[in-house]
């Protein structure tokens, strides 16, 4: 079964991505880096990401991680927290403990393309 099944399918990548940009926008370190960014476009990018990161339909037409984090300058503190963020929502929605640390595997490798500065 692909993990997008295991974890729930579309509702609950929804309810993940509902969450989750709860938990980093109001994360005292994380909030500056979203504080202009359209949440709207953002949290919808983010959803076709998660399903296709996940196994699930091919939904996302944006730009590559390296090019939509460009210039960010964010850190490997940053990148981190992100991540342990997604996972609590993951957590949230009843994702397995094993999915949730599938995830976060697949979501680290994109680590060397995102992170700019290493703290």
């Amino acid at each position: 079964m692909k993990l997008y099944d295991e974890i729930g399918g579309d509702a609950a990548i929804a309810a993940v991505v509902s969450d989750y940009w709860h938990r980093v926008s109001t994360d005292e370190l994380l909030s500056p880096w979203f504080s202009t960014i359209d949440s709207r476009q953002l949290r919808f990018h983010l959803h076709a990401y998660l399903t296709v990161a996940l196994d699930g339909p091919e939904l996302y037409k944006g730009r590559s991680m390296r090019h939509a984090h460009a210039g960010l300058r964010v850190t490997g503190e940053a990148f981190d927290l992100l991540v342990l963020r997604l996972g609590e929502s993951l957590e949230a929605v009843g994702a397995a403990p094993q999915n949730i640390h599938r995830v976060n595997a697949r979501l680290s490798q994109l680590r060397a393309v995102i992170v700019e500065v290493e703290s």
